[in-house]
């Protein structure tokens, strides 16, 4: 059955538009996508494509003068320092990062990655009562909301520094500097680094004053070294990718494609790639996932040694061991997305979806709650039911800030954090009913029919012979996509289909060949299966997609990649204006 939803021009076409930046010779299609998205000047465009930009000061940020005085002191006196991160592909990242760029300051450092399953996100007082020789804690994609934890810390003799991007709480920790740009008399301008972007600005800081005081000279006190890493924790996670983002992974992702480091190497061996091909989806859709498997279903340690890695024999038996664990995650997120909307039921009415269940994997209800989102286009909470706690995940709607949601439970919950779209929480299991119902309401105030109706935003109205190789290496240069850069989204209207047919396991996707009547192009809709039945060759259809290239068999053909399919109105006019 197709969805109910909403085709949206993001920007109605400006006639004007053309003649403006007529003198960089813009591919036309390309020239359309910038209009869309309001880089509508030759400035704008300059900027957008050509030009690389400074990064901010990163003694702007509150807690960076007070963290590098902190972490020299330890430097120059030998101290044991810890970086004690987080299991995903951001928190391993930022955590390889900093402990390496420690260890070529002279540090005696080593990172901590917490378990999943047995810590927990986030700091954790056990463990910190387990650094028995260390006096530093340097926390990296976690810590801002953990008041009651650095508080122990301080029982424990234990100096803390808190980097992270994590909305705070309204009251921080009484740690010894927090650098988190979300904080509110934080003055750093850009405001939405990954935690691992924050690592390289805390990493850059030291190093600068290392230059300052003579030791700029030593081989290796580059801090771009580490872009790589920046880039693959910054695309696997929720953040926008525009602004200082943009510049970190556009430069990161060069370094991956020219040097990459060995562990990231065999990584790209294991999925089949090779190092110049890699762009931003092959981080969102091939590393990313394999190095989040491990937190998943193992331990994020796994991940954490093969970024440490220096050996290509032991990089190849690690990103073997993750290749596996992702397999195991893609047959398992399957089977318990099926279990969640068995449990849910219909979900006609429902403003929120929350389900629970003690066999749901705690490691895969995020996944499953983005799953649900995307179908079903509400906030979807997933959680995992223990024997005295629930552990959970949410993810949300544009509109709909899901960790002020969580906000409005606090008392209610054990721990929670996050960012507008997505978000973990623990409860007691006794506070099960009255969080429930408090979220309900919550929703009740806060969602209305125009955020729970799904609209598809369109950069351009195209014809399929507009779209020729050119095209797709024009629109390379919008790269990386992301939140906040989604990667193109073209419709053509009134496309008659030549063949449709299910394919891959239990015919999941949907293949198609489209033609305007001069000529055809195959296409594919992943996920789409279910639409085999609704469609026959003959029919008319629109189609929302992003071309590409698909290499088979050494044959190179262009490619729809399709986002959305429906029944065709045969007229441009079906589009509204966003």
């Amino acid at each position: 059955m197709f969805a109910p939803e909403q085709w949206c021009l993001r920007r109605k076409a400006s006639e004007s538009f053309p003649a403006q930046v007529a003198e960089l010779n813009l591919e036309p299609v390309l020239a359309k996508v910038l209009h869309a998205r309001k880089i509508d000047t030759p400035e704008r465009v300059r900027a957008f494509l050509m030009e690389e930009g400074s990064l901010g000061d990163p003694f702007q940020m509150a807690g960076m003068t007070q963290a590098v005085t902190r972490l020299r002191r330890a430097l120059a006196g030998g101290e044991r320092i810890v970086v004690y991160g987080d299991f995903d592909t951001d928190g391993v990242s930022a955590t390889a990062l900093l402990v390496s760029a420690l260890r070529l300051l002279g540090g005696n450092v080593e990172g901590f990655i917490p378990d999943r399953f047995e810590e927990g996100y986030g700091l954790n007082v056990t463990a910190l009562g387990e650094f028995k020789d260390a006096r530093l804690v340097v926390t990296v994609d976690c810590g801002v909301r953990s008041a009651k934890e650095v508080a122990r810390a301080q029982e424990l003799g234990l100096d803390m520094i808190i980097t992270d991007h994590h909305a705070p709480a309204q009251e921080l920790p009484a740690a010894l500097a927090i650098i988190d740009p979300k904080r509110a008399d934080c003055p750093y301008p850009f405001k939405d680094l990954a935690g691992v972007g924050v690592a390289y600005r805390l990493a850059e800081a030291l190093f600068r004053v290392a230059a300052r005081m003579g030791q700029g000279t030593q081989a290796g006190l580059e801090p771009e070294q580490f872009l790589d890493l920046v880039a693959l924790g910054t695309v696997s996670d929720i953040v926008p990718l525009g602004g200082e983002n943009r510049q970190l992974v556009r430069r990161g992702l060069k370094l991956m494609r020219e040097a990459p480091r060995v562990g990231l190497r065999a990584l790209m061996e294991a999925a089949g790639m090779r190092p110049e091909g890699i762009d931003s989806e092959a981080i969102a859709f091939r590393l990313g996932p394999r190095l989040n498997a491990a937190g998943r279903l193992e331990n994020a340690r796994l991940a954490y040694d093969l970024l440490m890695s220096d050996s290509q024999d032991e990089a190849r038996e690690l990103s073997g061991r993750l290749s596996t664990l992702n397999q195991e995650r893609q047959q398992l997120l399957e089977t318990q997305v099926a279990e969640a909307k068995e449990l849910l039921g219909s979900t006609d009415g429902r403003l929120l979806l929350i389900v629970g269940a003690p066999t749901f994997r705690e490691g895969i209800v995020g996944l499953v709650a983005s799953r649900l989102t995307e179908e079903f286009h509400k906030p979807s909470l997933v959680m995992r039911h223990g024997e005295t706690t629930t552990r959970g995940s949410a993810r949300s709607i544009e509109g709909f800030h899901i960790t002020q949601a969580l906000d409005a439970c606090s008392e209610l919950l054990l721990q929670h954090g996050g960012h507008a779209r997505a978000a973990g929480f623990t409860l007691p299991n006794e506070n099960l009913p009255a969080f429930c119902e408090r979220l309900e309401q919550y929703g009740i105030e806060h969602l209305n029919e125009e955020m729970l109706s799904r609209r598809r935003l369109v950069d351009a109205l195209v014809s399929l012979n507009e779209i020729t190789p050119e095209t797709l290496a024009a629109l390379a240069m919008l790269e990386p996509f992301g939140e906040g850069n989604p990667e193109p989204a073209l419709a053509t209207v009134g496309l008659q289909l030549k063949d449709v047919r299910p394919v891959g396991q239990e015919g999941r996707h949907l293949r198609l060949e489209v033609s305007d009547g001069v000529q055809s192009i195959p296409a594919i809709a992943f996920r789409q299966g279910y639409l085999a039945g609704e469609l026959k060759p003959g029919d008319v259809v629109d189609l929302i997609y992003r071309p590409t290239l698909n290499e088979w068999q050494g044959q190179v053909s262009l490619q729809l990649v399709v986002q959305a399919i429906r029944p065709s109105a045969a007229s441009s006019e079906t589009l509204s204006k966003s």
